[in-house]
């Protein structure tokens, strides 16, 4: 494992972060200056200014039902409440965010490979949402890939629930990517909640329910 990866892991940090620890002389390696990029091994005594740091990491995997009215984020924006007002765990991270206005499925972990994995559009994570608008939809009228601010926007699936309610999934995670083509399409959005992140539901959750998930 890199150096890097190691110290965010068990310093609740960023790996560039972690970079900077080491060009600052904070890390050694077996009582030595540790060296940026250098790998490790689990045999190793790291430490960080002086005190020796656990050699086992324990990877932690979480569902978790955001509220409306949060943002995801780890630095408080104004007065707006984060996400980690919530979880009180600041090392761990996650998989596609969603906006303050939105609700519902997200993936936390302090495994950033993971989380990686699952938010790459290659590794075909379908995202469902279950979107309520003001008025009924014209499905037929309705334009699912739109440009926006010279970005290609894309809904994979759409379909009618009822008269103000549809289930859409998308294949990306773009910036406000659903809100966005709604906005093109002149469909004003009531509420937005993300119900499944591939085979990864928030069905049974209560929201603000962080629950852990067994990923062996």
């Amino acid at each position: 494992m890199r150096i890097n990866k190691y110290l965010a892991l068990h310093l609740n940090t960023s790996r560039r972060n972690a970079d900077e620890l080491i060009k600052a002389k904070k890390i050694t390696v077996n009582n030595k200056l540790a060296v940026i990029g250098q790998d490790i091994m689990t045999t190793d005594k790291i430490s960080y200014e002086n005190k020796i740091l656990p050699s086992k990491i324990v990877y932690k995997y979480f569902k978790f039902y955001k509220p409306i009215g949060y943002i995801c984020s780890t630095k408080t924006q104004g007065k707006s409440k984060t996400i980690y007002d919530i979880l009180n765990d600041n090392s761990l991270k996650y998989s596609g965010r969603l906006d303050k206005d939105s609700e519902g499925l997200m993936l936390l972990s302090n495994d950033g490979d993971w989380l990686n994995k699952i938010n790459h559009p290659s590794n075909g994570y379908e995202k469902e949402y279950i979107v309520t608008v003001s008025q009924p939809i014209d499905l037929n009228s309705f334009k699912k890939d739109v440009i926006d601010k010279n970005e290609k926007l894309s809904i994979n699936k759409f379909i009618k629930l009822n008269k103000f309610e549809y289930k859409v999934t998308l294949n990306t995670g773009k910036n406000r990517e659903i809100r966005r083509v709604f906005a093109k399409n002149n469909v004003e959005i009531i509420n937005l909640k993300r119900i499944s992140i591939g085979n990864f539901l928030l069905e049974g959750m209560k929201i603000g329910q962080l629950s852990q998930i067994n990923n062996n």
